[in-house]
């Protein structure tokens, strides 16, 4: 027995005893180095149904139900001559502190409950059924990120799915009472005529509301989930393919750290290729039939049944991402790479070599780490930030980041670019402050033009300079010596307006507002200088000796709501309209820097503000 290679199952991708966050574990094993045959892997007290998974030459990948708490899980092998048996542990820990994420399937007022399949389809295309595939692609979506993040070094860390105590559909053949995933069925104002209005239709070139079911998502939901901070993925039941055209269907999704709605919607257009429970995945990621097209839309690629399931699954996945705060990417998830998603799951695919060492699809290195800063990706041993903004600004010694929240990630663009050309990211120790060199960025960014930044906190926070070089931009005035500015805040544009004040004390600020910042009017002793309009309500700031500026609070969105004075003694209070807006600062780079003057964008009021600031002398 000593001279026989020793078969038992291992699990290479998770070290024993360690903590997970998914009930649904992705995993990679071997049995030797080139056996054939299958794994059969039996969940803590057999208290899921046991699963069976390929191996080939030596390697496997699986699915693990996990059950809250400790999990001794056996695997067996067999070679043709004996049974392999091993164990191992791992304690799942559902993450119940984090926001959920929503499972939903929005339903025309009238619709006939029902989603397009061949007539000799192997499930009834029923809602029941639409739950079940919904349930699981979601546990799938969870156990694939899970494992993304560790693999790349972050933990494992996925989003939770909102759960409640229910009949459970994730086996074929035990439907017993679990904690699983709830799908809410919402049921639309609108008919399934107007949802299938072609119209709507995304895949339409002249649909003149292509993004409207984005907005019917929004209405159904409303109702079910009030308050602040959802996230929300929908599926169109309704979706229909008729005369080369899929209706009802979008592939939309939006959110950030801040949103109160963040959703992404796809349509059911691909259901009939979906898995439905556990058993199922691997035969529907091997499923080599021809899809129908009298009675199924493939979407661009899925001419097979297996490749609809990759398509599918992986572009509502896709959506998800945006849902989460991810822009597209260069490769992977964001790009079309899900294409491949089968080989995250399968060790073989059903054309083409074994899908063993690489080219699986995968999130983005840049996705991991903005899903490192979200809320519903916190681990119990995360800080706790709160929504602090990045400031950003021009020094004598190049550009100072600062965030009290700490940096993660800086992605360095070429104007013009969709995708960065580079990035530094502070994954083991994220500093509050970093000074970053011109000559360094332009050799990451490797080529001409206005670099652009998108500097990413650790509490999801974000803040763009559009052109570093404009940051930089110093001027010489007399009597100032150095003058920089700030980036903006606010949105819309009007004419350009900038004033400078000299290094005489200021005596008093005058700011005019109502319902939103009007304009801003500085006095000295012999002058007054004035940003904006003189509209509004008058209300007089005096200043005290020896008093200067050293920044504003702002609310701002399309523009200036409300703004505070802020010096280097106190602050006033607040001007404008307080509810408008989301909250800002614009401050110097510290002590050593004084505010003397403002530039910005001006119309009625006052649609945009910067700072100028000076050294302090």
């Amino acid at each position: 027995m000593s001279e026989l290679s020793d078969l038992s199952p291992r699990i290479v991708s998770h070290p024993p005893n360690s903590q997970v966050h998914s009930r649904l574990l992705l995993v990679k094993g071997t049995c030797g180095s080139n056996t054939n045959g299958d794994i059969q892997i039996s969940s803590h007290h057999k208290n899921f149904p046991t699963q069976s998974f390929p191996v080939r030459n030596g390697q496997f990948k699986a699915l693990i139900h996990l059950s809250p708490g400790e999990n001794n899980i056996s695997m067996s092998y067999y070679d043709g001559h004996r049974l392999w048996v091993s164990s191992w542990s791992v304690c799942y820990i559902p993450l119940l502190q984090n926001p959920p994420l929503h499972l939903c399937i929005i339903v025309g007022f009238d619709s006939p409950l029902t989603y397009d399949d061949v007539p000799d389809c192997q499930e009834p295309p029923t809602l029941d059924t639409a739950i079940k595939k919904l349930r699981l692609a979601g546990y799938l979506w969870q156990a694939y990120t899970g494992s993304q993040m560790s693999s790349n070094g972050l933990g494992h860390r996925t989003f939770r799915l909102n759960e409640s105590w229910q009949r459970d559909s994730l086996s074929l053949v035990d439907q017993s009472y679990r904690n699983t995933a709830t799908i809410h069925v919402l049921r639309s104002k609108y008919t399934i005529a107007e949802i299938r209005d072609p119209k709507r239709a995304q895949q339409n070139p002249d649909a003149e509301k292509r993004n409207s079911l984005f907005d019917i998502a929004l209405e159904a939901i409303k109702p079910e989930f009030s308050g602040e901070g959802h996230h929300i993925v929908a599926l169109f039941l309704d979706s229909h393919f008729e005369n080369g055209l899929i209706t009802g269907h979008a592939a939309l999704g939006s959110g950030s750290v801040t949103a109160q709605y963040s959703l992404a919607i796809f349509g059911s257009h691909s259901l009939f290729s979906w898995p439905s429970s556990l058993e199922n995945v691997i035969s529907c990621f091997m499923d080599e039939r021809s899809v129908n097209t009298n009675y199924c839309g493939i979407d661009i690629e899925g001419n097979k049944y297996w490749i609809a399931c990759n398509v599918g699954i992986g572009a509502m996945m896709h959506e998800l991402g945006h849902l989460l705060g991810c822009p597209h990417q260069r490769s992977g998830v964001m790009m079309r790479d899900y294409i491949r998603l089968n080989r995250s799951f399968c060790v073989t695919e059903p054309v083409g070599p074994p899908a063993l060492n690489g080219a699986e699809c995968s999130w983005h290195r840049l996705d991991l780490l903005r899903f490192r800063t979200h809320p519903c990706f916190a681990l119990p041993s995360d800080q706790v930030f709160e929504e602090n903004e990045i400031d950003i600004f021009g020094i004598d010694q190049g550009i100072l980041l600062k965030s009290p929240s700490k940096i993660l990630l800086i992605e360095i663009y070429l104007e013009d670019d969709e995708f960065p050309k580079s990035w530094i990211e502070y994954v083991e120790k994220s500093p509050s402050e970093i000074i970053l060199c011109e000559d360094e960025l332009r050799s990451r960014a490797d080529g001409k033009g206005k670099i652009k930044i998108n500097v990413i906190g650790l509490n999801g926070m974000s803040t763009t300079i559009d052109d570093i070089e404009d940051l930089l931009q110093v001027q010489q005035v007399s009597g100032l010596g150095k003058v920089w500015k700030s980036a903006k805040l606010g949105l819309q544009t009007g004419s350009p307006s900038t004033i400078l004040f000299p290094i005489d004390p200021l005596v008093k600020i005058r700011v005019h507002s109502g319902f939103c910042l009007d304009g801003l009017e500085f006095f000295t002793k012999q002058d007054s200088f004035l940003f904006g309009k003189r509209s509004g309500s008058p209300h007089d700031f005096t200043m005290e000796y020896n008093e200067f500026i050293r920044g504003f609070g702002v609310r701002s969105g399309a523009w200036i709501d409300a703004l505070q004075i802020i010096t280097n003694k106190r602050r006033s209070k607040w001007f404008g309209n307080l509810n408008g807006g989301s909250q800002n600062e614009l401050i110097v780079p510290n002590n050593d820097y004084r505010v003397c003057g403002v530039y910005g964008e001006v119309q009625d009021w006052v649609m945009q503000i910067g700072l100028h600031y000076s050294i302090l002398t």
